[in-house]
């Protein structure tokens, strides 16, 4: 676990992170994470008014490797 880095993420105050602070937590691009949409992998999406958020607990959990991207 000496592999992970520091990395200062925006949680909302209703406890989710947009796409671009998933990415953050998974040292990837807002685009990954859409396509891992598609593929139906990573955490999972919820959409509230035609945006993307996420939990940040599942994100951190898949990002350690505490729970797989493919569920």
């Amino acid at each position: 676990m000496d592999d992970l880095e520091m990395t200062k993420v925006l949680v909302l105050p209703s406890g989710r992170v947009n796409r671009k602070n998933a990415a953050r937590i998974f040292g990837r691009t807002p685009k990954t994470l859409a396509e891992w949409v598609c593929k139906g992998i990573g955490p999972r999406l919820y959409k509230v008014g035609g945006r993307a958020y996420y939990d940040p607990e599942e994100c951190l959990a898949m990002a350690r490797g505490e729970k797989p991207l493919k569920g």
